[in-house]
This record gives structure tokens, C-alpha cells and sequence, in this order.
């Protein structure tokens, strides 16, 4: 058992301190526990290389310890931690605290190979990468969008033209925040969807975290843009206040799109998705984005598929750890910024290498999220 110790580099008062938070090593994995906090209903541990570098992992819990079984042998990592506040409607911007000084916890040699993530017979694993919004931290998943990591790569392409110039999610791409996650999801037959190319493993998609409060984000029935991306014709459902077709030349601030009360029943209940063209003018295919509906995310103790009393089903459930990269990492990794507006199957291809090169710069086991290991190694 190896005990952890304070960072003596550390300048404010240390998760030990503020939060009890003590790890200790135990055939061949971290047990990282604190004490629970009356005002908080949910913990992020964070791990980082050194007491000031940007965390590259983070573990979430509504519990009072997790377990990081991912770790290499022999290694100090830097742990810390930030609560969530009790109550607060999402896991985003404005809902948690800051996080406290690091200490320092030490693998040991024992490492045993991390436990593979395997779905059931009645669910499948889904990795996915989201960008956070509206923050530098990570902002999970409940009413957000997400995407594979080459069709995130192909939007964040026409995006980092200048990457010291905000967004508008109001971050720059330098220091934007990217998560891969590990989802499963309960197998469904969606019938008579409109975004997702026919595939009826998925509900139809929505747009989310447009409603102008990212510590609320709402999601709707998919936008104008969403929809040209997805190829999934707009005129038939979106229209000006005055009936015309949107479009840029017209603006789209009162453009409004609309959706049967079966989809949007459907998408409130089953991740949605919808495939990702990028090149309005093109058919290159570059992946799906998804939307992630709040009302049925399993908790904790929940496992995918689980009946509540209310009669509602939980349908999907992130695992617990989740890892993370800066935009500026992804730079040095080699994405290209030339874009700006124009989109190529080969510069997606590199942009989408920066990321996967990114999140294996990690000092931890291989990240998988099927049955065999992923290309993160």
C-alpha cells in the first residue's frame, strides 16, 4: 500500500486539506477516496503529470472514492478534485467549484492490466469526443453534442483558422478543452427517423446548448446548419417568420426549425445522431455527431436499461473515466489551421491523427472503449 503526500509546489490549500482526498495503491490500482461534502452531489478527480500541468484524465462520481485502474507502474501522478454543486441542473459552466491543491500519489509495480469495457448483449459502446463550450473545463455530456473524433476534427478544422481568437462558444481552439468518453447505450430500433441516414440504431438528433445558458443547456429539434451538415434537406421544416426558406444570405437568428412530437419524444429518450458531411457542396462522409438526451442518463447506480419508478428507462451511461487534451497539445501534434473554410478528407484525416497522437501522449494504459484495445496506444 503506498500512501500519497502533499505537493510541496503547490501554492493553495491541497485536496487533503479541503476535501480529506487520500489515494492508496492496492493490486495493481488506485484507490482514490475523500470525504463526501454536504453541499455537493457530485466529484471530479483530476490527474495531471505535475502540480501545475493541465490535467489528462478526469474520473466522475457521485460517490466518495473511485478507483483509477488505468495507471502505469512506478509513476507520481498529481491528483486533485472539484465538487459539484448540489441541485445545479447540468454538469456545466457555473456548477462546480475550483479545484484544490494537488498531492502527489505514487503507482506501484503491481499494475494488472486495466479492466476492458465490455457492452451486453442488449447494449454497444459508443466513443465519442466533445469539445467543451462556454468553459476551459470539462462540461460532460447531459444535453450536449458530441462526435467520433474525425468528424469532430473536420468541424474544429474550419474553426481554428486563428486559434488566439474566440470561438463562438466564447473559447479559443488554443485552449479549448476536448473529452473522449466512453459511452453505452441501450440497443434500440428508432423507426422512421429523418437525421440519421436510415440507420435506426439512433433517435433523430438534436441541436444543443443553444439556448443562450450553458448551465442549462436545453436541446431541440436540429437546427438549419445541422441539417445542411447532415445533408437532411432543411427547406421542409425550417422557415423564416415570414414562411421563406432560411439560408445564410437571409440570416438565421429567426430561422426555426420544426419536429413531430414522435421525434422529439424519441430523441428525449435515445441518443440521436446524424451523419457529418462538413463540405455543404460535397458527399465525403466524415462520421456522425450525437446528442445525448438528459432525462435518460443512468446515474451511478444504475445499470443501461434500468426501469425507474416514474416508468421512464435510463438508455445510455458514460464510464466513469474520461481523457482529456488542450487545443494547444493538439497543435503540437501536428493539426493544420490552414482550413478555415475548406474542408479535405486528407486535412480531416491529419487533424483527426493530431487528437488520436494527443490522448496517447497520456502516461496511462491504453484507452479502449470496445472489445479490443483502441487506436489510442
Amino acid at each position: 500500500v503506498i500512501e500519497c503526500r502533499p505537493s510541496l509546489s503547490a501554492m493553495v490549500p491541497t485536496a487533503a486539506a479541503v476535501f480529506g482526498l487520500t489515494c492508496q495503491w492496492n493490486k495493481g490500482a488506485m484507490n482514490i477516496s475523500w470525504t463526501p461534502q454536504s453541499s455537493s452531489d457530485y466529484y471530479e478527480v483530476q490527474l495531471a503529470v505535475n502540480a501545475t500541468a493541465e490535467p489528462f484524465v478526469v474520473h466522475s462520481t457521485a460517490g466518495a472514492n473511485v478507483v483509477v485502474d488505468s495507471l502505469l507502474p512506478s509513476r507520481e501522478y498529481y491528483v486533485t478534485m472539484r465538487t459539484h454543486a448540489a441541485s445545479t441542473p447540468s454538469l456545466g459552466p457555473g456548477t462546480w467549484g475550483q479545484p484544490a491543491g494537488r498531492v502527489v500519489c505514487e503507482s506501484g509495480a503491481d499494475v494488472v492490466p486495466q479492466k476492458r469495457k465490455f457492452a451486453r448483449a442488449d447494449t454497444k459502446l459508443l466513443e465519442v469526443m466533445r469539445e467543451s463550450e462556454y468553459t476551459y473545463d470539462v462540461d460532460y455530456l447531459m444535453n450536449h453534442n458530441s462526435g467520433t473524433i474525425l468528424a469532430d476534427a473536420a468541424f474544429a478544422s474550419l474553426a481554428s483558422g486563428t486559434p488566439d481568437n474566440k470561438s463562438m462558444f466564447n473559447i479559443t481552439f488554443y485552449n479549448a478543452t476536448f473529452t473522449l468518453y466512453c459511452v453505452e447505450m441501450l440497443k434500440v430500433n428508432v423507426p422512421d427517423t429523418f437525421s440519421t441516414g436510415g440507420n435506426s440504431s439512433y433517435s433523430d438528433y438534436m441541436s444543443c446548448n443553444d439556448n443562450h445558458n450553458a448551465t442549462d443547456p436545453q436541446c431541440m429539434c436540429d437546427n438549419w446548419i445541422d441539417r445542411v451538415i447532415s445533408k437532411t434537406n432543411p427547406d421542409k421544416a425550417c422557415h423564416n417568420p415570414d414562411g421563406s426558406k432560411c439560408g445564410f444570405e437571409s440570416g438565421l437568428s429567426n430561422c426555426t426549425c420544426t419536429c413531430s412530437q414522435e421525434s422529439l419524444d424519441n430523441s428525449n429518450k435515445y441518443i440521436g445522431m446524424m451523419p457529418v458531411y462538413m463540405d455543404f457542396t460535397s458527399d465525403e462522409y466524415y462520421g456522425q455527431w450525437f446528442s445525448h438526451p438528459k432525462p435518460t442518463e443512468c446515474d451511478d447506480d444504475e445499470e443501461v436499461g434500468a426501469a425507474r419508478a416514474d416508468g421512464s428507462v435510463c438508455t445510455w451511461k458514460r464510464h466513469r473515466e474520461a481523457r482529456i487534451v488542450k487545443g494547444w497539445q493538439v497543435l503540437q501534434s501536428g493539426f493544420n489551421t490552414s482550413a478555415s473554410k475548406t474542408i479535405t478528407p486528407a486535412l480531416a484525416k491529419q487533424n483527426a491523427d493530431a487528437f488520436y497522437k494527443s490522448f496517447a501522449l497520456a502516461p496511462m494504459q491504453p484507452w479502449g472503449c470496445e472489445d479490443t484495445v483502441s487506436v489510442l496506444v
